[in-house]
């Protein structure tokens, strides 16, 4: 499969006057990092394109059972698929992921304390809802209550640094095809073996959420609803403000994704909401992609970079805010800028050509190729390209699991 037929891409300078190539021709280094994305992109290889289509996890033969949950394995991705009470999700939770769980815990145990001082605060602030999921995954786990708020909170034991990369075409960028998200959640590579897409099919009326992340961390920080909504949120470097007194964050997306069906809900909810910290969210249905840039005290919507594309890292671009914005160097310590600059200049080389497989292989290029992809200082956990109107996902976990295809309908109720 070929990404850009190859007489577009033989003088990208003449015939794709938005690449902003003028900008890369001031720095050979630069340059080379985009070359070597072009060449990444176009010799692709084989083996990439055949993994796309090899790890369908989509048999209907479910691994294992558990009170009506379900959990679906293809290689080392597992999908769990809940029904019914919160508790009861919670109790088919503990259960089918009892074994990840444990190790998990086993080895964030030297360092619980720093880590389950975290958890005590965030806790009890949860809407009852969720608290019951916990509730219900300490009964089946063998882990109780206290050691499952350790295991809840894997993301801050693992790193505290900003980091993730988002992109999202439609329109002119897809031809008129459906919408295409792709994101990277740059955290870490440790327990990236443990990252599960989790499905709650809840019994009051909620609309069904699935979410992917760390196994036991009950929340959201890349998800999609029944409803073909998809979220994902960057961390911001733009502002520093922490606060413990308010419902934590990645919380308060489960609830957005649960109650929301349209973009217009999602703004609602934001602006009668206010975070933990500063943070990038971007949300996308089958029509467009929003991005909205979200502080202790203030929100702001932002404008799509061009017609029918949207990309976004972890600094703000509102110039109103009066952040200094990173420049790409040693102002830039998380390459927020460089990858920024990669994905906007790979979207200009695909215009018109976006479709999943494409976005797959966007999103596989390495920061030090031109891309986005982080092996190193601050590596890709795993990524996740969706067609949010279709509600299919790929998800990959770099070194663990390749480009594996989710046909999400069959897992929502």
């Amino acid at each position: 499969m070929t990404l850009c037929p190859p007489a577009e891409v033989d003088a990208p300078s003449a015939n794709m006057p938005k690449c902003n190539l003028s900008k890369l021709q001031n720095n050979k280094v630069i340059l080379i990092l985009f070359i070597a994305g072009l060449v990444a992109l176009l010799l692709c290889s084989s083996a990439l394109c055949v993994d796309l289509y090899d790890h369908a996890a989509n048999s209907h033969e479910p691994a294992a059972v558990f009170e009506g949950g379900k959990l679906y394995q293809q290689g080392s991705l597992k999908v769990l698929e809940l029904h019914g009470s919160y508790h009861q999700m919670g109790r088919q939770y503990g259960a089918l992921l009892k074994t990840e769980l444990n190790e998990i815990y086993e080895n964030m145990s030297n360092e619980s304390d720093e880590v389950g001082a975290l958890g005590n605060i965030s806790f009890p602030l949860y809407p009852q809802r969720y608290k019951e999921i916990l509730y219900g995954m300490a009964e089946t786990s063998g882990l109780g209550l206290d050691k499952l708020m350790i295991v809840n909170d894997l993301q801050i034991y693992l790193l505290h640094v900003q980091g993730c990369s988002a992109i999202a075409a439609w329109g002119n960028y897809t031809s008129c095809g459906p919408l295409v998200v792709g994101r990277n959640y740059d955290w870490s590579d440790k327990m990236r073996q443990y990252v599960v897409v989790a499905v709650f099919n809840p019994d009051d009326g909620s609309i069904p959420v699935a979410g992917v992340h760390y196994a036991g961390s009950i929340y959201i920080n890349t998800g999609l609803n029944r409803a073909g909504i998809f979220l994902e949120t960057n961390g911001d470097t733009s502002e520093s403000v922490f606060c413990t007194n308010r419902v934590t964050t990645p919380i308060q997306f489960f609830s957005f994704l649960e109650d929301c069906a349209r973009l217009d809900q999602i703004e609602g909810h934001l602006l009668s909401t206010k975070p933990t910290d500063g943070c990038i969210v971007n949300v996308a249905d089958g029509k467009e992609a929003r991005s909205y840039e979200w502080t202790v005290y203030d929100l702001k919507p932002r404008e799509p970079d061009q017609d029918g594309l949207l990309v976004s890292t972890n600094h703000f671009l509102d110039p109103s805010w009066g952040f200094e914005p990173p420049s790409i160097g040693a102002r830039d310590p998380i390459r927020t800028a460089e990858r920024r600059r990669n994905l906007l200049a790979l979207a200009e080389l695909c215009k018109g050509r976006f479709n999943p497989q494409v976005m797959m292989q966007i999103m596989s290029i390495p920061l030090e190729s031109g891309g986005a992809l982080q092996t190193s200082g601050l590596p890709t956990s795993y990524q996740v390209v969706a067609v949010p109107e279709e509600l299919k996902m790929w998800v990959r976990i770099p070194g663990v699991q390749e480009w594996t295809e989710l046909e999400m309908e069959r897992f929502f109720a």
